[in-house]
């Protein structure tokens, strides 16, 4: 009787201690919460059109990306440690070729795109370059995907702007992107 009365005690002592996750749509995720522990769920499954293989080639630049859905991906806030996030969001690998060479293959290395928005056929993800030096490459690049389906021919309209981000030391690497900027990639 007294183990069964230590247990609760423990059980019911370090349940007042346990954190509650607030479950809100993915689409919500840019506004404010009081939450300190939300995840944004893709409850309306807004990211899966953009799962799958997109190719982009007009004969010079030949551009492939598959995406996947990774859900419950922990945010780490830079302003307030104290908070949880979590959301589900789309990453991607991809391949970039110049005139039938292979300039970037990351197909093996882990390519993230987290999420700067969903809103319904539209998503803005980060996008990050190779590069071979330590302190990382300074430019990043923000992409606004929009998403279209004609006739079932599903098409992936990417505008690129490029800003100045973050480097983890310096000298870091200053040299611009080479995959286009703007593409429209079909789905295979």
């Amino acid at each position: 009787m007294k183990n069964l009365i230590k247990i609760l005690f423990l059980y019911f002592g370090l349940s007042g201690f346990s954190q509650t996750i607030v479950e809100k749509p993915l689409e919500t995720f840019f506004n404010p919460d009081e939450n300190k522990h939300v995840y944004f769920k893709d409850f309306n499954n807004i990211l899966n059109k953009y799962v799958g293989t997109w190719v982009f080639d007009d004969g010079t630049h030949y551009f492939k990306i598959q995406f996947y859905k990774q859900t419950y991906y922990r945010e780490t806030p830079i302003a307030n440690k104290k908070i949880t996030i979590y959301n589900d969001r789309i990453i991607g690998l991809y391949q970039y070729k110049l005139n039938g060479v292979e300039i970037y293959n990351v197909t093996n290395d882990k390519f993230v795109s987290s999420n700067n928005g969903s809103f319904s056929n539209r998503n803005s993800i980060y996008f990050d370059e190779p590069t071979d030096n330590p302190c990382g490459r300074r430019i990043i690049g923000d992409v606004d995907l929009t998403y279209s389906n004609n006739n079932g021919v599903e098409k992936l309209t990417w505008n690129r702007v490029d800003f100045n981000g973050g480097a983890d030391c310096y000298p870091f690497d200053t040299t611009p992107f080479k995959t286009p900027a703007n593409m429209v990639l079909t789905k295979q």
